[in-house]
């Protein structure tokens, strides 16, 4: 359960970012990390993951990511050996979408994958923080109309 429990505080320093003075005349950005920690898929494989907060100017707001590092060997400067990391491709790939999702947990509708690239040693998968939003019931409104 100690993953659950470093879970939790990593969610809330992430949703904290969005309260930091980000954007004109603030900070340009703001950054968490979660403790490396194994693959809970492939052996040999760590996971590293980043939670940032960046000025979004389309929005005048501040925008929340994650990006998370599935590493392979470790040594984390390189790899294994041989085509290894080839066959885990797809499990980092189902891995990475868990985690991303794990963090968005119940404080954002979800993460949205926005890209992947290729690191030494790994791959590096990046996340859209997606907020909750408003639903109110057509009938609501109706009688002000």
């Amino acid at each position: 359960m100690q993953c659950g429990a470093e879970l939790s505080v990593f969610r809330d320093r992430v949703s904290a970012l969005a309260w930091q003075d980000i954007g004109t005349g603030g900070f340009d950005g703001a950054a968490t990390v979660m403790a490396s920690r194994p693959s809970l898929a492939t052996p040999g494989v760590t996971v590293d993951i980043v939670g940032v907060a960046h000025w979004h100017a389309p929005s005048g707001t501040a925008a929340i990511g994650i990006s998370v590092a599935m590493l392979l060997g470790s040594d984390r400067g390189g790899l294994d050996g041989g085509d290894s990391d080839r066959a885990a491709a797809g499990v980092y790939w189902e891995e990475a979408h868990a985690w991303a999702g794990a963090v968005a947990g119940g404080q954002w509708a979800a993460a949205e994958f926005t890209g992947s690239q290729e690191a030494p040693g790994g791959v590096i998968f990046q996340y859209l923080l997606k907020a909750h939003e408003a639903s109110y019931a057509i009938d609501h409104f109706q009688g002000a109309l």
